[in-house]
């Protein structure tokens, strides 16, 4: 039966091949870079242990920022906080969250960081400015 599997896979793949389809495992999309006068990550904390999780973005250009945060309790996540603003040409967003305790405890936590020029345009790309787990 196996190999019945591996020609029916070998002919099917030389076949797309032969169509010029490419063959193979797709690829992530490369990330987005932050367009000039965008922001940066100085820092983003984490503590399980202490449920707290925070991050320091300073902006260059005017961006509206969106903090994505997955708490796991037990290995499992179990919450999803988010929270977004704007920060201006030259300020800095220093946020520092602690969550409530569950059961099981918090034992990982995450937190993904991205800005855009434009919330409102639907084909902006937001630039990736931070990601962390721990």
């Amino acid at each position: 039966m196996r190999s019945i599997q591996q020609r029916v896979l070998g002919v099917t793949a030389a076949g797309l091949a032969a169509a010029g389809v490419v063959v193979g495992a797709a690829a992530p999309a490369a990330a987005a870079t932050e367009p000039p006068g965008g922001c940066v990550t100085h820092e983003i904390h984490l503590d399980p242990a202490a449920r707290e999780a925070g991050w320091t973005v300073e902006c260059v250009g005017r961006r509206y920022v969106f903090a994505d945060v997955v708490v796991f309790s037990g290995g499992v996540a179990t919450d999803n906080p988010r929270e977004a603003r704007w920060v201006e040409a030259g300020e800095t967003w220093k946020d520092r969250n602690v969550y409530e305790q569950t059961d099981p405890p918090i034992d990982h936590l995450c937190v993904h960081l991205v800005s855009y020029e434009d919330p409102t345009d639907p084909l902006e790309i937001p630039g990736q400015i931070g990601h962390r787990c721990v």
